[in-house]
């Protein structure tokens, strides 16, 4: 075993430590103990598992959406002076306004359902997309550039060929900050937008705290967590197969 998983496993252990002390002083309504919320989630794991699975679809849906429009939004923004200057102020106003102050208005325009929560993620995540993009967009050096164009390359060439090829590293580091950001906002948005009916992770936090169940509610976000966190290794993994031999990651 590495030096850096032992390290690993002390800090989580010292934080289960430091997690059970806390909750022996707070008791369990305020706060469950570790065999709590482990107990929740292998009594709940069907329910959890359900739940799961429907905030999970909203997250990936708006990944999906984020990463089209953060793309094609970078790409805009980088060719064209004036593109860019049109869509500023609406990336600004994804990434300033509170998702949690709009969310409200989707269950208005939207309805209950996944249509909130694929919104609400996808608006979390589409700055990060394209901020990175943007920035892997200049990537390459003028001299590269130059070459193309001394053998005739079109702009649109220079772009597809060149500079997408070289923002793909700065690109998967958006997407996995983006794909945390997206679950975060599938879950504000089951906070407001779902009616339990499919049940969602959002809701269950939601119906667990009200009713007291903190360990369930604790159960959830250890799920949502462990959802984050899968997505995330799935982007390094795709990240890896695909510049992995010229990156050296």
């Amino acid at each position: 075993m590495s030096s850096r998983r032992v390290l690993d496993a002390v800090g989580l252990a010292v934080a289960l430590g430091m997690w059970a002390i806390a909750a022996h002083f707070a008791g369990p309504l305020l706060l469950p103990t570790p065999a709590a919320v482990l107990g929740s989630l292998v009594k709940d794991l069907p329910r959890l598992i359900g739940a799961a699975g429907q905030t999970a679809l909203a997250a990936l849906l708006g990944l999906g959406i984020a990463m089209a429009l953060g793309l094609a939004t970078s790409m805009v923004s980088y060719s064209s002076r004036v593109g860019g200057a049109l869509l500023a102020p609406w990336l600004l106003a994804l990434q300033v306004v509170p998702i949690v102050a709009i969310a409200p208005l989707l269950v208005v325009w939207l309805g209950y359902g996944l249509p909130v929560a694929t919104t609400t993620a996808a608006i979390a995540a589409v700055y990060p997309v394209y901020s990175a993009g943007r920035t892997g967009l200049a990537a390459p050096s003028r001299d590269q550039v130059d070459l193309l164009r001394l053998y005739g390359a079109s702009p649109y060439r220079v772009l597809v060929d060149v500079r997408l090829r070289a923002a793909l590293p700065a690109l998967f580091a958006g997407l996995r900050v983006a794909a945390g950001l997206a679950v975060i906002g599938a879950i504000i948005g089951e906070f407001v937008g779902s009616n339990g009916v499919p049940p969602t992770l959002g809701q269950l936090v939601v119906a667990s705290a009200r009713s007291a169940r903190t360990d369930l509610c604790f159960a959830a976000i250890v799920c949502a967590g462990a959802l984050a966190a899968t997505l995330q290794l799935g982007i390094s993994a795709l990240e890896r197969v695909m510049i992995g031999g010229w990156y050296g990651r």
